[in-house]
């Protein structure tokens, strides 16, 4: 006989979440298997026990084993595929040669119960976790709506996220705390943002998630997509090392930065162009490579007022600052600080197939190196000059002032076989 795996979802209450085929599930199964207070819920069930236990293979391992001869329930909390242990436990069976029978039963998932709780519609609420996640890139994920349900663990507790949205000035949200939904304990609660930092909320129980309304209409920090030069802090000279707006514009575009694009931006100065990189890959990472330190507090002054925290500044001379990072999707070169050739052969190494460079020339000499290592690379690049001028006032009449030509090289990594 062979057994099978049914995945019971059991809510804060118990017993009382259970529909009949779940309850008739665990009835029927030989082995139940979950965490300590999922099998308290159980107390007569009088078959084999598996603990959960960590790391979670060996648990797997476990209940795939069980199951070859066996019934096994899988006891998780709520919907066992809302950020649960379901997932895992089909990936798991789907590299085995000759899995088990898998089959999900769920209950509510926190989600929607907390959308109950305050009646907000669920298609309408965004997703969003730091459970086992970083914080960083949360602040760009939620520029993206106004209503977020947002799944926390002990670490990345209700405080802890207050703290990281206060340090990028996200205080306009009004969080409803929503805690052990579901069970005895159940507690909604609202608070501001600062009001989370000062502790006003302990102590919160650990079974809780955070329910996000937004409450002002400003996206980024009042900066939403391109932005003119003005809205960044620059370092002297007085017009200050910052790509120019025009150019901007252009070379981000042909980027083409999708919203889950790994990007580096090399000589990233005002850090301009990988600002309004990350703004179009919210759901991925940017670095910003720069190694003069008088850049810094300026790098670091628009990212916080852009409200970029998918953003990463790496403090480094390129190429050797780009050994740790992932490999990119998109690469911009806006300096090489005479590592033209030796950046430019690790950039195009690095990037993904179908993956995109944009490297910058100002000068006629570094013109005139790109195009070479076009030729000796065997690269298709495509090359724009642009030259752009703005109006200027003289006496009463406007006159054009010139910025300086910029030629960009962009070219685009074929996949093996294009």
């Amino acid at each position: 006989m062979k057994g099978r795996i049914r995945v019971i979802g059991v809510g804060d209450d118990g017993c009382l979440s259970l529909t009949s085929r779940a309850i008739n599930a665990v009835a029927e199964t030989e082995v139940l298997a979950g965490a300590s207070r999922h099998l308290a819920f159980f107390p007569q069930f009088q078959g084999e026990r598996l603990k959960l236990t960590t790391p979670i293979e060996g648990y797997l391992q476990a209940i795939s084993e069980s199951a070859q001869q066996r019934d096994v329930c899988v006891l998780a909390s709520g919907d066992p595929m809302f950020f649960g242990i379901g997932s895992r436990i089909k990936t798991f069976l789907d590299g085995l040669e000759q899995p088990p029978e898998l089959e999900i039963i769920p209950s509510l998932s926190a989600m929607q119960l907390a959308c109950a709780r305050l009646g907000w519609a669920s298609q309408e609420t965004g997703l969003l976790s730091v459970h086992g996640r970083p914080l960083a890139g949360l602040v760009a994920r939620l520029q993206q709506g106004g209503r977020f349900v947002l799944l926390t663990d002990a670490e990345h507790n209700p405080k802890s996220v207050a703290q990281h949205l206060l340090e990028f000035g996200e205080t306009h949200w009004r969080v409803h705390l929503c805690e052990a939904l579901g069970g005895v304990n159940e507690r909604v609660r609202s608070f501001s943002v600062e009001e989370l930092t000062q502790g006003k909320a302990e102590p919160v129980q650990p079974l809780n998630l955070m329910m996000l309304e937004r409450t002002d209409a400003l996206r980024w920090g009042g900066y939403p997509g391109h932005c003119p030069d003005d809205a960044y802090a620059k370092r002297t000279p007085d017009r200050g090392l910052i790509t120019k707006a025009p150019v901007r514009a252009v070379a981000v575009a042909n980027l083409r930065v999708q919203p889950d694009s790994v990007v580096w931006d090399l000589g990233a100065g005002s850090g301009s162009i990988g600002i309004e990189a990350a703004k179009q890959a919210w759901q991925g990472q940017v670095y910003a490579v720069e190694c003069n330190d008088q850049c810094y507090p300026t790098l670091e002054a628009n990212r916080f007022a852009h409200r970029v925290d998918n953003l990463t500044l790496i403090k480094g001379r390129a190429p050797q600052a780009l050994e740790q990072l992932p490999d990119p999707d998109a690469v911009f070169c806006g300096g090489s600080r005479g590592e033209m050739k030796a950046i430019f052969e690790l950039a195009l190494a690095r990037l993904k197939p179908g993956g995109r460079l944009v490297f910058s020339a100002v000068t006629l000499e570094s013109l005139s190196e790109l195009h070479q290592l076009c030729r000796d690379a065997g690269v298709d690049a495509q090359v724009l000059m642009l030259s752009a001028a703005h109006g200027q006032s003289l006496a009463h009449y406007t006159r054009y002032q010139g910025d300086n030509p910029i030629h960009l090289f962009t070219i685009e990594k074929r996949a093996k076989g294009q």
